[in-house]
C-alpha cells in the first residue's frame, strides 16, 4: 500500500466523527483485510485513539493530517512547490539538506510533515510535534541579501502567524523574538536557518503549531483547538503559507521597518517588566519599550535603554522568570464564604489571591495563566458542593488535607479528630512560622475560633463563637427592635446601633483575652503570644486594651491556613 492510501484513511477519520467500515472500504477500494492493514500503518498515537465498534471506526478526538492532492490548486495559484510527506525527522533539516546541493530548485518550496520525529527549536531545543496533534512545515526562500541582513525575518514570520491566527479567532500574542503564546503558554514556535550563497543566502523557515497541547512537564503549552475547536487544519495552513510567502517578499524588498508598529502591538510583553536569560541565568531586567527597525529589543532599566539582539538570549515575563524550572504548587483555603489560594514556588509563597464562590472563574483564569503548576493541595471547611465547584476550575487532582492526631511535631488533643475543623488545625500549624512560644491563635471569619497552642507543641483545643455578621444577624432575626445598622464601638454606648457593635466586639475581644489568661496560667512563667488572622483581625487588634498590647506580643498574619498547609506539605 502507498503512503497516500493510509494517509487518506487518516484524513477520512480525522474529523473525529463515526465512519462505517463499509464506507471506508468503498472509498479506499480495499476489502476489510486491506483496511485493517492500512490501520496498522497509521501512527501509533493515532491508532491508540481509534475506537472500533460494531462496524464503525471513530477517532476519540479530531486529528491533524494533510493530503498532497488537497494542495495542487493552491500550489499553482501561489507559485509554490508544496510537498506533503508522511514523516521526516525535521522539515527544516530536510530542506536545508536539499538547499546545500540544489539551492535554486529549493526556492519557494514548502515541506509539510504529517509526522516529525526530531523537530528543533531555537537554541537547539527539542520541538515536540506528536502525530495528529500538531502541524509542522518549513518554507525555503532564496534571498538576495546576505545572512547579516535578514536577522529580523523570524519576527516577521511570527507576525504573519499572529495575523492569521487572530483572524481565525485564536487569542495569540508574540513573545520576543518569535514565540507564539497564549498568556504564559506556548502555542507555536519558529526557527529560521540559512545557508550562504555566492550572492545572498537561502533561508529555511520552520513553523510548528500545536492544535492540542503536547503531554509535557517541562514548560506550559497550549493548543489551537482549546480556543477555536472548529478550525480545519488544512484551511488554516493554507492561510498561513499564503501570508508567510507574501510577508517574506515584502520584508526582503522593504525591510523590517514596515512591520515594526504591527509587531510591537502584537507583543505580549510590551510595556511590561521582563527578565533576560542566558543559559537559564538572569542577565538583565527591565521594561520592554518595543523593538527597533532591525528587530532588536529595547529594554529600559532605571532610565537607561539597552538594545538587545536575540542570539542566545531568552526573554521571560517576570512571572516566567520566577518560575524557571522551579517546583510549583497551588495551595487552597476553602472557607465558608470565600476561597483563598496561594501560588508557591520552591516552597516560597509568591502570590496570594481570593474570590467569593460565585466568582470562581477567577481561579480558573489563574490556572490557565499558570499552567506550569503541577501540584494542588487544599484545606476545606466549606462543604462538598463548594469543594466540587473549586475542583471544576483546576486541571489537576486536589490533595485535600484534614485535621490529624499529630503533624509538624504538634499533637492534637481534640477528642474526635474527624469533627475538628481543618482551618483550626492548619492555623495552629501555620502559627509555628511566626512564634515558637505558647500562643493563642484567633481566626475571625464567618465564625471566630480561639485556640490554644502550648510552647511544647500541644494543641489544647479552644472555643468557637459567631463572627461579627452572624452575631448581628442573630440579633436582627431573633430579637424585636434590634434590626439596626451596625454602629460604632464605644466603652459606654448610648445608642442601640452602637450598643450592638460594642457588645459584639466585647464578646470577641473578651473571648481572646480570657483564652490568653487561661493559657498564661498554664504556661507560667513563660509568655504567651496572640496571632490574629482572618478578615476581622485588624478590628480585633484595634479594640484590644492598650495595657494588654503592652504586655503581649500580638501579630496579624494574613492567610495563616496557607502557611499551615505549606508547613504540613514540607514535613511530608
Amino acid at each position: 500500500m502507498s503512503d497516500t492510501r493510509h494517509d487518506a484513511l487518516w484524513v477520512m477519520l480525522a474529523d473525529g466523527e463515526p465512519h462505517r467500515v463499509a464506507d471506508l472500504c468503498a472509498a479506499l477500494d480495499v476489502d476489510a483485510g486491506g483496511l485493517n492493514r492500512l490501520r496498522l500503518m497509521l501512527p501509533e498515537t493515532v491508532r491508540d485513539t481509534l475506537k472500533q465498534d460494531d462496524g464503525v471506526w471513530q477517532l476519540r478526538a479530531p486529528s491533524v493530517v494533510f493530503l498532497q492532492e488537497d494542495w495542487t490548486e493552491f500550489s499553482a495559484a501561489e507559485s509554490l512547490n508544496v510537498r506533503i510527506v508522511a514523516d521526516c525527522a525535521s522539515t527544516n533539516s530536510e530542506l536545508l539538506q536539499a538547499a546545500r546541493t540544489q539551492a535554486e530548485d529549493t526556492h519557494r518550496t514548502v515541506l509539510v510533515a504529517n509526522r516529525q520525529t526530531a523537530g528543533r527549536g531555537r537554541q537547539e531545543k527539542v520541538w515536540l510535534s506528536p502525530a495528529g496533534d500538531s502541524a509542522a512545515f518549513s518554507l525555503a526562500w532564496l534571498c538576495r541579501q546576505p545572512q547579516s541582513q535578514i536577522g529580523a525575518l523570524p519576527l516577521v514570520l511570527a507576525l504573519s502567524c499572529h495575523k492569521v491566527l487572530t483572524r481565525f479567532g485564536v487569542p495569540v500574542s508574540i513573545k520576543w523574538p518569535n514565540d507564539l503564546m497564549i498568556e504564559h503558554a506556548k502555542l507555536g514556535g519558529i526557527l529560521v536557518e540559512s545557508i550562504p550563497q555566492q550572492e545572498g543566502c537561502i533561508a529555511v523557515m520552520g513553523v510548528g503549531l500545536n492544535f492540542r497541547a503536547p503531554p509535557i512537564e517541562e514548560y506550559a503549552a497550549c493548543g489551537i483547538w482549546e480556543h477555536a475547536p472548529e478550525i480545519n487544519p488544512t484551511v488554516l495552513l493554507k492561510a498561513l503559507v499564503h501570508e508567510l510567502a507574501r510577508d517574506v517578499q515584502w520584508f526582503l524588498s522593504r525591510g523590517f521597518s514596515v512591520f515594526q508598529t504591527q509587531y510591537i502591538a502584537a507583543c505580549r510583553d510590551h510595556n511590561q517588566p521582563v527578565a533576560l536569560l542566558r543559559r537559564d541565568e538572569i542577565v538583565a531586567r527591565g521594561k520592554v519599550l518595543g523593538v527597533d527597525s532591525t528587530g532588536a529589543l529595547l529594554l529600559e532599566n532605571k532610565g537607561v535603554v539597552e538594545r538587545v539582539v536575540s542570539g542566545e538570549i531568552s526573554l521571560r515575563s517576570e512571572d516566567d522568570a520566577l518560575v524557571g524550572g522551579a517546583e510549583q504548587m497551588l495551595l487552597l483555603d476553602c472557607g465558608n464564604s470565600q476561597l483563598k489560594w496561594a501560588w508557591v514556588i520552591n516552597k516560597e509563597i509568591v502570590g496570594t489571591f481570593r474570590a467569593p464562590y460565585h466568582r470562581l472563574s477567577l481561579l480558573g483564569d489563574f490556572c490557565r495563566a499558570h499552567r506550569t503548576i503541577r501540584r494542588v493541595c487544599g484545606s476545606a471547611v466549606c462543604g462538598e458542593i463548594k469543594k466540587l465547584q473549586v475542583a471544576e476550575q483546576i486541571p489537576h487532582r486536589i490533595e485535600w488535607f484534614a485535621s490529624e492526631k499529630i503533624a509538624c511535631g504538634i499533637r492534637n488533643h481534640y477528642r474526635h479528630i474527624g469533627e475538628h475543623g481543618a482551618d483550626r488545625w492548619f492555623n495552629a500549624l501555620g502559627a509555628r512560622s511566626f512564634s515558637d512560644r505558647a500562643c493563642v491563635v484567633v481566626s475571625c471569619g464567618t465564625a471566630v475560633t480561639v485556640d490554644a497552642l502550648t510552647a511544647s507543641n500541644q494543641y489544647l483545643g479552644g472555643s468557637i463563637l459567631p463572627g461579627f455578621n452572624l452575631m448581628k444577624e442573630s440579633l436582627a432575626l431573633r430579637t424585636a427592635n434590634l434590626d439596626r445598622p451596625f454602629g460604632r464601638i464605644y466603652p459606654f454606648a448610648t445608642t442601640t446601633p452602637n450598643a450592638i457593635a460594642s457588645g459584639i466586639m466585647d464578646a470577641i475581644v473578651g473571648a481572646v483575652m480570657l483564652m490568653h489568661r487561661r493559657l498564661s496560667e498554664r504556661e507560667a512563667p513563660q509568655p504567651v503570644d496572640v496571632i490574629l488572622t482572618g478578615g476581622g483581625a485588624h478590628r480585633i487588634h484595634a479594640n484590644l486594651p492598650p495595657s494588654f498590647l503592652l504586655d503581649t506580643r500580638v501579630q496579624i498574619v494574613d492567610n495563616l491556613v496557607i502557611f499551615g498547609l505549606l508547613n504540613r506539605i514540607e514535613q511530608s
